[in-house]
């Protein structure tokens, strides 16, 4: 028993450290189990088990009222001794394995009792601020039972009680003491040690007025003298687990659950010890009840509120800048923003403009400090904001300018100045009206700020860097040999090309030299401009017909191919414009289409056309090199010369590369020329055929071997150009 004991000590202060205590309007359910012991009739050392269920209620702190309901098993030994006790119970030399009197059950070594208790008690409890709380209680209790032979019951009820021989039920009163030890908030670990007053004797089925004194051997009984009511003990030990109720260990207004959360000490009222409860930070003022000075302003959360009138959640109750704590140190009031009325915040002037936030006029320079800062935007501690030379009151009472910029009206030119050196206008930043400023005329353009048009073109300044990109100091911008004025205004010409219409003449020549117009690339509407004309074809740009034959000079150019200098380009005496075959030496005649054509051509004539080049390996007329045009025309004029002639277009290739893809490139190139000719109008009965013959008949036969590693790459191209041909072949002649 003694071991029992100290083991529920032992594991009771195993748990101490946890933060729990008994706390007031608290609902627990628990159980316990242990060990029973009885004393009466057979009064032995056997224990036996018991547990029990119950609910408590902590009415307050100190007083705990408990419901329990317990089922208790005890046992007794009926051994020799004890058959000789009670004759008048077991029969007259009665042994184990005899029937016991009138029944037909027999006499074990033991019997047992099962017992059911209903009790309600009510304890006090002894520092209920720990986590060990012992308690004392006393209580009223019903119980029933039902004595059975044998340690089991299973053999049946004990003689009395069979015979009904007594009450099984009635009043008792517990009485004990126990503790608990929390092993957290809602969670306790529970032992109690509890003593019946049963008010029966007949707990194990026997009575002491049923002893009969001396055995008959005459020696006394160990069981002689059991006087009175049996008694019970019972050693419990078990969990309590608390279901309602919270616990608040310091009173400070919080939960110990709350107060974990939050990470504050339980058992302390004033975690950090700034003169408020944690639960008056937590709910009333909302600040920090782990931190003595939750704003971090230098005030603690106490003098705040109840001493200062600020608040302990904002460092800078009235929002200047500055914290509170600052505040008050340097004299300035932590609940006024402005403190000496200037319009600027105290922080903004202690910490921004570092000026005085007691003065309202710091520099002394009859402005003051707000109005400096918000209004004019000058520097409230430096009497010339703007370094121009004028004091700031200067500025905004005498002169009208702004005493934070130097250049008052941003043209580049400070306004001391303007005023002093250029005598220009400082509030003006355009004083001659010009469309430039005048800081940009002085320093950039090195015009006169005073003077609209400096180098007198009949062109203000402005116009001429903005409007034209002209040079405002030079009367001849594009050196073109006109004035930029009479360019604008009289020709109509660009100032700053000198060649307006990029006809390639210049302005100056076409007005003065060639007498052409400078606004229009073709003069004369010849189709021609005017630089080609006088540089490349020598022909007369103000005449559309330089040569007189009948052709205007674009349309020999572009149209004919003719030459526009020459009135007969192919020399057979008849003019371009009469001549049906320009570009093919004929004969004059009076027939209609024929005049200044060829006699038709016989069958099987073969003409080359050389010249009508491709690009390398690729079936396209390169249009890089004029002849290609050019003899395109004269392939078109050939077949085209008279009505019913038929052709067989031809090409050929150098035997340069290999035979194969000169092949194919050939007749590529034939075709490529049949669709074009269709493409110009040409008849498709005019065109029997494209054929291709490669590189099988070389007009020029090609050198080989050593000839070939000793001839210059210039001679060799010369040789293979004649054999990459275009050759038109007569397969019909004209009607």
């Amino acid at each position: 028993m003694k071991k029992l004991i100290l083991a529920v000590i032992l594991i009771a202060f195993l748990f101490q450290e946890t933060n729990a205590q008994s706390e007031g309007g608290r609902l627990a359910f628990g159980f316990n189990g242990g060990l029973s012991k009885y004393w009466g009739e057979f009064t032995d050392n056997q224990f036996w088990l018991q547990g029990q269920g119950f609910l408590r209620y902590n009415i307050i702190r100190t007083l705990s009222l408990q419901a329990s309901f317990g089922l208790t098993q005890i046992r007794y030994k009926t051994d020799a001794d004890a058959l000789k006790s009670y004759p008048n119970y077991f029969g007259q030399d009665a042994k184990q394995g005899y029937k016991y009197p009138g029944l037909a059950a027999l006499i074990t070594d033991k019997n047992s009792d099962r017992i059911l208790t209903y009790e309600l008690t009510l304890s006090y409890n002894f520092f209920p601020s720990q986590t060990f709380v012992p308690h004392v209680f006393v209580g009223l209790g019903y119980m029933s039972f039902e004595p059975k032979i044998g340690d089991t019951g299973y053999e049946g009820a004990a003689p009395n009680n069979s015979l009904g021989n007594y009450k099984k039920s009635n009043m008792e009163f517990p009485m004990g003491i126990g503790f608990e030890t929390y092993l957290n908030d809602d969670l306790v670990l529970n032992a109690n040690v509890t003593y019946r007053i049963l008010g029966t004797d007949y707990l194990d089925d026997l009575a002491d007025k049923d002893y009969t004194g001396p055995t008959q051997s005459g020696v006394q009984s160990k069981y002689a003298g059991s006087k009175g009511d049996d008694k019970l003990l019972t050693f419990g030990l078990g969990l309590t687990y608390y279901i309602l109720g919270e616990t608040d260990y310091d009173g400070d207004g919080l939960t110990n659950d709350r107060e974990r959360e939050l990470g504050t000490d339980p058992r302390n009222p004033d975690t950090d010890g700034d003169g408020l409860k944690d639960g008056e930070e937590v709910d009333n003022y909302h600040s920090n009840p782990k931190n003595p000075d939750t704003d971090g302003d230098g005030l603690n959360d106490y003098d705040e509120p109840m001493k200062y009138k600020t608040s302990n959640l904002k460092a800078d109750t009235d929002a200047d800048g500055v914290n509170d704590g600052e505040e008050l140190t340097r004299k300035i009031d932590p609940l006024n923003p402005d403190t000496d009325g200037d319009k600027l915040l105290d922080g903004d002037e202690v910490n921004k403009y570092m000026t005085n936030p007691l003065n309202s006029d710091t520099d002394g320079d009859e402005l003051t400090d707000g109005d400096e800062v918000l209004k004019y935007n000058t520097n409230p501690k430096a009497n010339d904001t703007d370094n121009d030379g004028l004091k700031d009151g200067e500025e905004v009472n005498m002169y009208k300018t702004n005493p934070a910029l130097a250049d008052t009206d941003n043209d580049g030119l400070n306004d001391g100045m303007e005023i002093r050196q250029y005598k220009t206008d400082p509030a003006n930043s355009d004083t001659d009206g010009d469309g430039l400023n005048d800081g940009a005329e002085i320093n950039e353009y090195g015009t006169n700020p005073t003077v609209m048009d400096t180098d007198g073109d009949n062109i203000n300044d402005g116009d001429e860097v903005r409007k034209y990109k002209t040079n405002p100091v030079s009367d001849d911008t594009d050196k073109d040999g006109l004035k930029d004025g009479e360019e604008i205004l009289t020709y109509k010409t660009d100032p700053t090309i000198p060649d307006s219409d990029n006809d390639g003449l210049k302005d100056g020549d076409e007005v003065l030299v060639y007498k052409t117009n400078p606004t229009n690339a073709d003069t004369d509407a010849d189709m021609l401009n005017d630089g080609d004309e006088v540089l490349k074809y020598k022909t007369d740009p103000l005449a559309t017909d330089t040569d007189k034959d009948k052709l205007a000079d674009g349309e020999e150019v572009n149209k004919f191919k003719t030459d526009p200098a020459n009135p007969d380009t192919d020399g057979d005496k008849v003019i371009d414009g009469d001549d049906d075959c320009p570009l093919v030496a004929g004969e004059p005649s009076m027939t209609k289409g024929k005049n200044g054509c060829p006699q038709p051509p016989k069958i099987g004539t073969k003409t080359d056309f050389p010249d009508i080049l491709f690009i390398v390996n690729t079936d396209k007329f390169n249009f890089d090199y004029p002849a290609t045009s050019l003899n395109l025309a004269k392939l078109l004029e050939y077949v085209k010369q008279c009505e019913g002639l038929s052709v067989v277009i031809e090409g050929h290739a150098s035997e340069e590369g290999n035979k194969k893809r000169n092949q194919e490139l050939s007749e590529l190139r034939a075709k490529k020329v049949v669709e074009w000719l269709l493409s110009q109008g040409v008849k498709a009965t005019s065109i029997s055929g494209a054929v291709g013959y490669g590189s099988s008949q070389p007009k020029v036969k090609e050198p080989t071997g050593a000839a070939l590693k000793k001839m210059s790459k210039e001679n060799l191209e010369n040789i293979r150009k004649q054999n990459r041909r275009i050759t038109v072949k007569i397969t019909k002649t004209c009607d």
